[in-house]
């Protein structure tokens, strides 16, 4: 891959011959075409393919929490990309040949900012949980107008639930309504948080699991 400046007729876009011009966060980018291969696949081949369209497809949802929560550990590729990357190499695993996401070691953030210690988890009933949590003292990583996000996966529905800047990381609580027809299912939660600027993250925090009464 190779970067480059406007040309006369100014910058170029798409395929030509062999090479891909693309443009990235104002940076233009060459790229050559894969070449096509004879060989048929091979099982561990189709199986990254297979791992590589479900974590795409899963994380899809997210697009605009994740351009947030990666925007720092982008390495080149866009957040999205990184994402898909890290989810693949810590949280996809093969049983029996069949291709498995592991909940408990997604993150749809990665940063700097330091998480909160969450004390209590409550079932309030009518689809309502109460999370409660502990901060650490003050500093630039830590700061009482931290934002709050919690993400929530319903295998049940195969959706996400999300609470995007619900809360001040100073409230230490905050009460999530869920819909009524998530009544009776078990969810993955998990938790971060974006400062004011929204320019630096937290790690994801997996809260565990969790299911929403009625």
């Amino acid at each position: 891959m190779a970067t480059y400046k406007d040309g006369i007729n100014g910058p170029i876009k798409g395929k030509i011959g062999s090479v891909i011009a693309s443009c990235w966060r104002g940076i233009y980018y060459l790229k050559s075409v894969a070449e096509k291969s004879s060989k048929p696949a091979s099982p561990a081949q189709l199986r990254q393919r297979e791992a590589f369209s479900m974590v795409s497809t899963w994380l899809k949802p997210l697009k605009t929490l994740i351009w947030t929560g990666f925007q720092a550990f982008n390495a080149g590729k866009t957040p999205m990309n990184e994402a898909i990357s890290f989810v693949m190499k810590a949280a996809v695993s093969v049983e029996a040949e069949e291709v498995r996401i592991n909940y408990s070691s997604v993150v749809f953030s990665r940063g700097n900012l330091l998480p909160s210690t969450v004390q209590e988890i409550l079932d309030l009933g009518n689809d309502v949980l109460r999370i409660k949590w502990d901060n650490f003292r003050n500093s630039t990583f830590c700061k009482a107008d931290d934002k709050a996000t919690f993400v929530f996966y319903n295998p049940a529905k195969g959706e996400f639930a999300t609470f995007e800047h619900i809360a001040d990381r100073g409230d230490k609580m905050v009460d999530l309504q869920f819909p009524v027809n998530y009544t009776g299912d078990v969810l993955h939660a998990y938790m971060y948080f974006v400062n004011a600027s929204g320019n630096l993250v937290s790690t994801t925090v997996y809260l565990g699991e969790y299911k929403i009464n009625c």
